[in-house]
């Protein structure tokens, strides 16, 4: 599993940024009928535009899982065994078919045990010109690295 990546690789790993991608109409009206999601606000235009948006809005979950995604697919899969918390701020709305970037930064990073470490992300979902739409912010315990019998040792 080479392309897996361990506590040790995103304790001290650099802020990564990916994008531009969307979030298409068709996939979010499938998953919306999917989920049984009825909140106006992200299926119907007319109570949008009464919300002073200027059309449905993407919802946070959704914006979450889209994120979550892309960063396995054109990152890596990372050796999560449990999530801590999650937390997300939304700033402004998410449009279906508008594109956008998001950056993933490890903001803190402390080793549980031999076997387990603990890392605290901020993700930040931006638009073109850098702005966000919103902040999430991430704690999961993450595998550590297995130890060689010789670096068990040593240590």
């Amino acid at each position: 599993m080479a392309d897996v990546k361990y506590w040790e690789d995103l304790a001290a790993a650099p802020v990564r940024t990916y994008g531009p991608l969307t979030f298409p109409s068709e996939l979010l009206d499938h998953l919306l009928d999917l989920m049984g999601e009825k909140h106006p606000i992200h299926d119907d235009a007319e109570f949008a535009a009464k919300a002073e948006r200027t059309k449905p809005i993407v919802p946070g979950g959704f914006i979450h899982s889209i994120t979550s995604g892309w960063t396995v697919q054109h990152g890596a899969r990372a050796a999560i065994v449990g999530m801590r918390s999650m937390h997300w701020d939304f700033v402004k709305p998410l449009y279906p078919d508008v594109p956008f970037h998001f950056t993933t930064e490890t903001a803190h990073a402390e080793e549980i045990d031999e076997r387990f470490g603990l890392v605290n992300t901020v993700r930040r979902v931006i638009d073109e010109d850098g702005a966000a739409y919103a902040i999430g912010r991430m704690s999961a315990v993450v595998l550590r690295r297995e130890r060689r019998p010789q670096e068990a040792a040593t240590a």
